[in-house]
């Protein structure tokens, strides 16, 4: 008969496999691109255009899908741990949106402009309010983290106005990417994640 409690942890293993390498994954996938396309520059292209290369758009894709599901796993872990009832809903609810928005853009590339842009947009201002609303709900209970991620969340605003006026430059898409792993990392993995729910 099976053992219920090692079929519990080689799913909890698999969450902490995957969270490793989605933030592995989030130094590594871009840095590659950006060597891969001769006349690619984070000063003058976006990273959407990684989706659109013949060279790189199938591994971008599937590096959009793997990062998508690591941030909602880990989010969604230590949302579940914390939180319960409205802050639970609200906070699963926003990173939920988020983590669609940035699935979405694997799929509708910027080949379709205005629909990539939304989806895009989406995942930009939900994960930001995600990270705002995770740290102003504990800012009675855990201050240290609270305010760090608020700080974090203001950080994350900074650079997506930055993006609207230079909208083809990949250096504060790049930038942003960068602050939201350090949060991950720093706030949800590093913490003691003996208690991971499973669902």
């Amino acid at each position: 008969m099976t053992n219920p409690n090692l079929d519990v942890q080689r799913i909890r293993n698999l969450k902490k496999l995957w969270i490793k390498a989605t933030l592995l994954l989030a130094i590594l996938i871009p840095s590659i691109s950006i060597l891969v396309i001769d006349d690619w520059s984070i000063y003058t292209d976006a990273l959407s255009d990684f989706g659109t290369n013949p060279t790189t758009a199938g591994y971008w894709s599937i590096y959009l899908t793997i990062t998508a599901i690591g941030l909602f796993l880990n989010g969604t872990n230590r949302i579940d741990h914390y939180f319960t009832g409205y802050k639970n809903t609200v906070l699963h609810y926003t990173i939920g949106s988020s983590c669609t928005g940035l699935f979405l853009t694997a799929i509708i590339t910027d080949e379709y402009r205005l629909p990539h842009a939304i989806v895009a947009a989406i995942f930009f201002l939900a994960y930001t309010l995600f990270i705002f609303l995770y740290g102003f709900y504990q800012i009675k209970i855990k201050l240290k983290y609270a305010w760090f991620s608020i700080f974090t969340s203001f950080a994350l605003i900074l650079s997506t106005i930055l993006m609207i006026p230079y909208s083809g430059l990949a250096l504060f898409e790049i930038v942003y990417i960068r602050i939201i792993m350090i949060w991950n990392y720093a706030v949800l993995y590093k913490w003691p994640i003996e208690n991971l729910t499973i669902c």
